[in-house]
């Protein structure tokens, strides 16, 4: 009797003993998150699935968030953030506090949404930091979109509006042609990719869109046919010139010289150059062979009834006339 109970006495005092010694290992013991480690960083990030990714909160200056994204396809992703100066990073795998480096992306919002690039499949953090000076609420989001290869230059030929990525194989108009090197010379782009006459630029016209040429002889013969039938559309057979932008300097000026009018004594021609009005029906015809105030003048258009009929005699009209590296003004 007296051994059983001694036994018993042993072995409470193990079990005492056992429970003294092992209490902070108990993963229900409340010294165990004591000793965990606080997450921060990537580490720390809230995952999100790409498909509901909208929420409102604020950062302090220099404050970082982090969201980590499970992607299950490739796609095109737009991060918007309703507010400018906010820092982006995206990587695809964490270490520790960090994101694994080299970012894949890294880009500033402006307050609009940002068209950051393309990811594959797999697992992403973000890293987004205020680089203002003061603490900013904000509204952030993401999109995903469906990829759409293709030509993303508008002045190519095959400029594709609804492409959101570039395929690297975009066509450009050959002003390199006899054509163009025979009736108008040198040739390069327009701001809208057409091609156009070196000499155009800075020499006194506005090309803004108010001039064109002549693509080809086709071109030109269909756009004579059609005048002379009384067409409707026969600007269709005419490269529109466009060099108001700032690759072209803007015309190197042409279009910022002020418009005062003609004198009392003056008309504006057919392509809107000052003429002498007592230039109309004096015999001569005015189709560019003569020039006032340095420009050469026109005035055998439908608008002045072939110079009065000075140009009848001749057969001359701007429209018809036989060489096409003059100006064209679009009607």
């Amino acid at each position: 009797m007296l051994k059983n109970i001694f036994k018993l006495m042993i072995l409470m005092m193990f079990v005492m003993f056992g429970l003294q010694s092992c209490g902070g290992n108990d993963p229900l013991s409340p010294g165990d998150d004591d000793n965990e480690p606080e997450l921060v960083g990537c580490e720390a990030a809230n995952l999100y699935d790409w498909d509901s990714v909208e929420f409102e909160t604020s950062l302090d200056a220099g404050a970082s968030t982090w969201l980590a994204f499970d992607l299950t396809e490739t796609t095109l992703f737009t991060v918007s953030i309703n507010q400018a100066g906010f820092h982006g990073l995206m990587f695809d795998g964490c270490d520790g506090e960090f994101g694994t480096p080299p970012a894949l992306y890294d880009f500033q919002t402006n307050g609009n949404g940002v068209e950051v690039g393309i990811v594959t499949e797999g697992l992403y953090y973000l890293k987004v930091t205020n680089t203002r000076p003061g603490r900013l609420d904000f509204t952030f989001s993401i999109s995903l979109d469906d990829i759409v290869y293709g030509c993303m230059d508008d002045d190519a030929i095959n400029y594709d509006e609804t492409a959101n990525v570039a395929d690297g194989n975009c066509t450009f108009n050959d002003c390199n042609t006899d054509w163009y090197t025979d009736n108008y010379g040198d040739m390069m782009l327009d701001c809208d990719g057409n091609c156009a006459p070196v000499l155009w630029i800075g020499d006194g016209y506005c090309d803004d869109g108010a001039y064109g040429i002549y693509p080809s002889e086709e071109a030109y013969n269909n756009y004579v046919d059609c005048l002379n039938t009384g067409g409707e559309e026969c600007n269709q057979y005419i490269v529109v010139i466009n060099l108001w932008c700032i690759e072209q300097n803007f015309d190197e000026g042409d279009c910022e010289v002020i418009d005062e009018g003609c004198g009392e004594t003056e008309i504006e021609d057919c392509n809107d150059n000052c003429a002498p009005s007592n230039w109309l029906g004096d015999g001569a015809c005015d189709d560019g062979t003569y020039s006032y105030n340095g420009n050469q003048i026109f005035l055998d258009c439908a608008e002045f009834n072939n110079d009065e009929g000075d140009c009848d005699v001749l057969g001359r009209t701007t429209e018809t006339r036989p060489y096409p590296n003059g100006r064209i003004k679009i009607q």
